[in-house]
């Protein structure tokens, strides 16, 4: 079993996708490959539709520390085998918000046909979108306005219980830091979400200035202020190494808390 993932330390975007398959296909029984291109590999059941596995942010963070192959296989395995569970109704306790960008949405309406109007969204500010979604045991499902009205339910209802299951999924939120720069975390899943909380006050975060962010990645959220010139230049490097090389990518700007939400600081 080992030697399956007993590989050259820089694997292509192909043989990736073909580990892939081969740890999916022994978690998916009948499961057959239809092709795999780059790092979309697209599979089925016999006689369901085609199933498209889209593997960046999987093979980013296999880039980022090769050793880890196996464990970034089985994690990312282990989620895509539950597209092949039968559908089930939304569970409204389950639905949280996922904080994405503009690129977010072009990128997903050049791979799913008419997303833009298919999905369920809506416009937090200039860059940033909320998706809600399901946080299911082993991923989160982002669904359809189709199965979204089956629940008979506003998007503010929506949006209002998303955050409160967002408090009860997300781990403590610590803070790390000093100096006037931060870092916030609270479990690596859902840290960019923590935009829609109520606690960006200068008291939770003692900032020089008003308070700015980066959320380059879905797990981290970095905090400084508008007056403080060193740690702003700190802030745009890491926001742009993370945005060149990381994965579970949010935004590559920086974000001003004004009038009780963030706003594209300029």
């Amino acid at each position: 079993m080992l030697t399956f993932f007993k590989s050259k330390s820089n694997l292509t975007e192909s043989e990736f996708a073909e580990k892939f398959f081969a740890e999916l296909k022994k978690k998916v029984k009948g499961l057959e490959l239809v092709s795999i291109n780059g790092l979309e590999v697209i599979t089925k059941l016999k006689d369901s539709d085609n199933y498209k596995h889209f593997l960046d942010n999987s093979y980013a963070e296999y880039k980022n520390d090769p050793k880890d192959l196996k464990n970034v296989i089985e994690k990312y395995t282990f989620a895509s085998k539950d597209l092949f569970l039968p559908e089930e109704p939304i569970q409204l306790k389950r639905i949280v918000p996922v904080i994405k960008d503009k690129r977010y949405l072009i990128e997903s309406s050049k791979i799913i046909e008419n997303f833009e109007n298919t999905h369920v969204y809506e416009k937090y500010n200039s860059e940033l979108y909320i998706f809600y979604a399901e946080d299911k045991e082993n991923t989160i499902s982002y669904f359809t306005k189709e199965k979204f009205e089956q629940l008979n339910v506003g998007i503010e209802t929506i949006k209002e219980k998303a955050i409160e299951n967002l408090n009860s999924v997300v781990s403590k939120m610590e803070r790390h830091g000093e100096n006037g720069y931060f870092m916030l975390t609270s479990g690596g899943d859902y840290e960019a979400s923590l935009i829609l909380f109520d606690i960006w006050n200068k008291e939770n975060f003692p900032v020089n200035g008003n308070l700015i962010i980066g959320i380059p990645a879905r797990d981290i959220v970095f905090i400084t202020g508008t007056n403080d010139k060193d740690n702003i230049e700190k802030l745009k490097n890491t926001i742009n190494e993370i945005n060149e090389s990381g994965d579970h990518l949010v935004s590559d700007k920086i974000f001003e808390f004004r009038n009780g939400k963030f706003e594209l600081w300029k």
